[in-house]
């Protein structure tokens, strides 16, 4: 008898032993916002030394980075003794690079060779300072170079907005005469934060001329390279044009001589491609 209860006990035992759920282990750095958005880093403060470690967060699905590409950057680095943000070495604004050594640095050059668009890395490393050796933490969002989003239809009677084979964008004209007025139509519609005329975007963009389609400006033209701009300090034109559209769209705009150039009807297609505060002093 006092065998068989010994067996039964060790057999509930071995049962709860199994069904047991392991401890859940917190992550030491928690990162939240979306990708291109000024993300929110929380962590216990110290943060030890230790070495160097990169985690990809999110994996994007955009191309393939390649050496020597222009990219899109958003760092946001934190102080790994305080946890605060730290404006002189990255707070979130988006910035056009190539993608070399000396322009990425030598430590980040190989994470992002291959790396896709889309994608968010936590990076952590040993720096030396004044105050003694601490923790680095960066946020590193790879940004989108082309419009990412729902494609709507196009109204009829404007210009029609399409991909080219290089992957920068077509304007077919229509054969009228153009608008007196602005015009504007979202081609693409993204799902990152609304723009305001006080804002620095970065584009990539075409700007024909109604009459004759010759290209205007470019940043396709110039080797796809997104361009960062006051919106403020542009065509009133295309000021009012992208006000109020949302990051990662595609939107087509006519702008007449009056919001213009003043002698001409321009044809813009601008993908939205980050959008950042401007501080005031």
């Amino acid at each position: 008898m006092v065998r068989r209860l010994l067996t039964a006990l060790l057999a509930v035992l071995l049962l709860a032993a199994c069904t047991q759920e392991p401890p859940v282990e917190e992550e030491p750095i928690s990162v939240s916002g979306g990708l291109g958005r000024a993300p929110t880093v929380s962590f216990e403060t110290p943060l030890p030394l230790a070495e160097a470690e990169q985690h990809e967060l999110i994996t994007g699905e955009g191309r393939a980075l390649e050496a020597g590409d222009p990219v899109l950057l958003a760092i946001s680095a934190f102080d790994g003794q305080t946890g605060e943000l730290l404006p002189d070495r990255g707070a979130g604004e988006a910035r056009t690079l190539l993608l070399t050594p000396e322009e990425v640095g030598e430590d980040i050059y190989p994470i992002l060779v291959g790396a896709t668009e889309g994608t968010r890395l936590l990076l952590t490393e040993p720096v030396s300072t004044e105050d003694g050796d601490r923790m680095l933490v960066l946020v590193l969002d790879v940004l989108h170079t082309v419009a990412q989003g729902e494609e709507l239809e196009q109204p009829e009677g404007l210009p029609t907005v399409s991909e080219s084979d290089d992957g920068g964008v077509e304007i077919a004209l229509p054969d009228s005469d153009p608008p007196t007025s602005l015009e504007v139509w979202t081609v693409i519609r993204g799902d990152g934060p609304q723009v305001s005329p006080d804002q620095r975007v970065v584009l990539q963009y075409t700007a024909v001329t109604w009459s004759g389609g010759e290209i205007y400006d470019s940043t396709w033209a110039d080797g796809q390279v997104p361009r960062s701009v006051l919106l403020e300090e542009t065509f009133a034109g295309l000021r009012d044009g992208l006000t109020d559209q949302t990051v990662g769209s595609r939107t087509a705009i006519v702008v007449p001589p009056a919001l213009g150039t003043g002698s001409q009807t321009l044809v813009f297609a601008v993908d939205i491609l980050a959008a950042t505060d401007v501080e005031t002093e």
